[in-house]
């Protein structure tokens, strides 16, 4: 923070450390009852840790948005938690009775939260416009676990909330994600009722009128937590140079082959815009929310993907690889044309670099993983030691020319003679090439990018970030670790 002290050393000024060791001291699921007092320290933090992201958001940038201009923002809805009445605090008997029924809700979080997402979208369909069916019930529980996994971080982190409200951790990443589905407010009354259906349907009569109150209370806290934490990231994008918040028309300016199945598509504001000339800043590693329509509904959610067009051009990028059966990725490279609208939302995210904390890195990808390297290499420029990656054969690589004056470790496994390298054998040819004492950023599979951060620290990797592309807090791999 801004007196150089950790999280920790600031939450200890509040006088509660004590109190939330002993809590801790109770396992997994007193924990798990404890994120509600966790959330009471947010109470008098999270304005602070909100001005923190802003501040980090906008340092170093080249540009801000020309005063004279008036915010351009796509988002009709009303913003803030003002007038809402949300709880500013949590009662004594909200985490009395919280602390008290722990021990039955925990285990049942998964069966509620599928509940919760099957039940939500049954009576909202409209909710579809924001959810991808392909993550969420009934065809995968993709969302729910990750649902699910918040409510388990915040328990085994509640002694200690540096490695969630740190830049770049899980409250971070969850606020851009609602930022680049324009989420509003209202929304959240939506979850909150619904939530509490469900929680009263899995876990019948033991949810009396006191335990509904208490974590109804606890529910609405969190919203207004994150409802303020959200807004001040719609401000902050809406004051960048070419910003704006909420979903915006871009015209599809060209669409050009950069590898095997891959696409990279440009988009520029159509004419009359009030982006039209606009130059886009953004940080490396940020990605944009395309908003196209397939079917003919509006009903087909944003999908998220890394901007590659560099940061503060004219234009905005993204390199798109076909997936078999995916409905979006399928029409982009099929349907897609020149001259086509869609709707874009800003660059938002935090799988980012600081050029200025970085004093050295390793980019390390497998197949459409190297899109969020592009801008890091074009960012960092001679501070990387080694790009890393993996794919089917040189002609599959995205963007291939931009590494072109980096060292670069490629493996290949359908050429003459390729095979997947092992975690152990890349890791180690790895740290032969570059050494320990750098700071090493991973995007490509979930499985492969957990075990090689795990391989990688075992090996005293001084710092490993790593990017799903999806909800990170569903697959059980970190956000960053440190040796």
């Amino acid at each position: 923070n801004r007196e150089n002290k950790t999280y920790s050393q600031y939450f200890g000024q509040l006088g509660v450390s004590n109190m939330l060791n002993k809590l801790s001291q109770g396992g997994l699921m007193a924990q798990f009852a404890a994120v509600v007092i966790g959330t009471f320290i947010l109470t008098e933090t999270y304005k602070f840790i909100a001005s923190v992201l802003e501040t980090r958001r906008l340092e170093g940038k080249k540009g801000k948005r020309d005063s004279s201009k008036p915010v351009v923002s796509g988002l009709t809805n009303k913003r803030g938690s003002g007038g809402m009445d949300l709880p500013s605090k949590l009662s004594q008997k909200t985490i009395d009775t919280i602390v008290a029924t722990a021990p039955v809700v925990a285990p049942k979080a998964l069966d509620i939260t599928s509940n919760f997402y099957g039940r939500v979208i049954g009576k909202h369909p409209e909710l579809l416009a924001f959810f991808n069916p392909a993550h969420n019930v009934p065809v995968s529980l993709h969302q729910p676990k990750a649902l699910a996994a918040s409510i388990v971080a915040y328990a085994s982190n509640i002694t200690d909330l540096s490695p969630l409200l740190a830049p770049g951790g899980a409250v971070e990443a969850i606020a851009n994600r609602h930022v680049a589905l324009s989420i509003f407010p209202a929304q959240y009354v939506v979850v909150y009722e619904n939530l509490m259906e469900s929680i009263a349907e899995v876990l019948g009569s033991v949810v009396t009128p006191g335990i509904a109150a208490a974590w109804g209370e606890a529910v609405l806290f969190l919203a207004k937590v994150f409802i303020d934490m959200e807004e001040n990231l719609y401000q902050m994008i809406e004051n960048r140079e070419g910003g704006w918040s909420g979903l915006a028309d871009f015209e599809v300016s060209e669409i050009k082959e950069v590898g095997e199945n891959i696409k990279s598509v440009s988009f520029k504001p159509p004419r009359g815009s009030p982006l039209a000339g606009s130059n886009f800043e953004f940080s490396c590693g940020h990605y944009l929310s395309l908003k196209v329509d397939p079917e003919g509904d509006g009903l087909t959610a944003p999908r998220h993907y890394t901007v590659t067009s560099p940061p503060g051009v004219n234009y905005l990028q993204c390199t798109v690889k076909k997936i078999k059966g995916g409905k979006v990725s399928t029409y982009i490279h099929e349907k897609l044309k020149v001259g086509d609208v869609v709707k874009l939302a800003a660059p938002v995210g935090v799988f980012t670099v600081d050029e200025k904390e970085v004093k050295s890195a390793v980019l390390v990808s497998a197949g459409i993983g190297i899109t969020p390297m592009i801008n890091m290499k074009r960012t960092l420029g001679k501070k990387v030691k080694l790009r890393v990656h993996v794919d089917s054969s040189p002609k599959a690589v995205a963007h291939r020319s931009v590494f072109a004056s980096c060292p670069v470790l490629e493996k290949f496994t359908r050429v003459a003679g390729g095979k997947r390298p092992s975690v152990k054998d890349l890791v180690a040819e790895t740290l032969a090439k570059a050494g320990k004492d750098n700071d090493f950023f991973i995007c490509g599979p979930e499985e492969w990018m957990t075990n090689m951060q795990k391989e990688f620290l075992d090996c005293g990797a001084k710092k490993v970030m790593t990017e799903v592309f999806g909800s990170q807090l569903a697959t059980g791999c970190p956000f960053f670790q440190s040796s």
